[in-house]
């Protein structure tokens, strides 16, 4: 019916099924990366992991397959645009918004990762909305992703990097191994970039942009908008830790962090819909042992406590200084 965008691998398509008498997307691979083997093997990895996935906050696959050099995948076709769209409308989100979306995006990280599938391409581009009023976010396009139990699948060349570098997270742009935590850290961003309106680094080229990622410290959010709770402060601040041993270490654990945001901010949370999933912690997949994951899951909270009350503090002891200042007449 249309063409709805195209990017490194893909031309992606609106159609109409009519057997079942409704719309789809085709996602139709260049014609002319048809003939390399890698990414033929990359595009049919696309379809059997997300097509293993059912979860209500990831689009569903409908069907896959090749027709002589055109290969293709069908997905649920979602009419409320990208997330990517709603930024750049500059539409306002809000603190509430933000987290509600964190959290769909978050359970449905924590469910693929479960499945043994690394997303690697997190950015607002690739969540959908299934509605126009933006209330439900659907994860797509696992074009890039892993297969972390395949071990003869891993088609990336070491020391070379695989998605965005505006959300990608600094291992990935070391060209280093990513697992879970480098999803936390790029969803991390996404969030930041709907809670502060633009992600935390920004540069010209996608090399200044890296080096940026790799050495700078983290511009704090409240210092990009003063109006954010200390709290969300402290949840951005965590999960996009330059080491992934300082971050959330499952999606799991990101989701009930955001949750107890949510929590510290209102007496109740919203009601849940049908179609949203549990907020509680669900099993994570294996992590890399390091001296965090070995911390008792009480003791990282407490720290995540820790860091927002020392935010809480630093932020009262900005505002009693510009007191005194004032009433001293400074």
């Amino acid at each position: 019916m249309e063409r709805l965008g195209q990017g490194g691998m893909a031309e992606v398509y609106r159609a109409y099924q009519p057997d079942v008498e409704r719309q789809v997307v085709v996602k139709i691979l260049h014609c002319h990366l048809a003939s390399t083997a890698d990414f033929v093997v990359r595009f049919q990895r696309e379809a059997r992991a997300a097509g293993n996935l059912l979860h209500p906050n990831i689009v569903r696959i409908i069907d896959a397959g090749h027709d002589e050099e055109r290969y293709y995948i069908v997905m649920d076709y979602l009419p409320g645009g990208t997330l990517g769209d709603f930024l750049r409308a500059q539409r306002p989100v809000t603190v509430d918004d933000a987290l509600r979306i964190g959290t769909q995006l978050a359970t449905a990280l924590d469910y693929a990762h479960r499945a043994g599938v690394i997303h690697r391409d997190i950015k607002p581009a690739n969540v959908l909305f299934a509605d126009s009023e933006a209330q439900h976010a659907v994860l797509t396009d696992f074009g890039l992703a892993r297969l972390c139990m395949d071990d003869h699948a891993n088609l990336t060349v070491t020391g070379a990097m695989v998605g965005t570098p505006t959300y990608m997270s600094p291992e990935a742009v070391r060209g280093e191994t990513c697992d879970a935590r480098s999803d936390i850290y790029s969803l991390g961003v996404v969030l930041y970039e709907m809670l502060t309106g633009k992600p935390p680094y920004v540069a010209n080229t996608p090399y200044s942009m890296m080096m940026k990622l790799t050495n700078d410290p983290l511009p704090f959010p409240r210092e990009v908008n003063p109006a954010l709770p200390v709290t969300v402060e402290a949840l951005l601040v965590m999960a996009l830790a330059k080491e992934p041993a300082d971050r959330f270490q499952s999606a799991s654990e990101f989701a009930s962090a955001i949750n107890k945001t949510c929590l510290s901010l209102q007496d109740d949370l919203p009601e849940v819909g049908a179609r949203d999933v549990s907020l509680a912690p669900a099993p994570s997949a294996p992590q890399p042992e390091t001296a965090l994951a070995r911390e008792p899951a009480g003791d990282r909270w407490r720290r995540f406590a820790l860091l927002a009350g020392a935010m809480a503090g630093v932020a009262a002891v900005s505002i009693l200084t510009v007191v005194v200042l004032v009433g001293i007449g400074v």
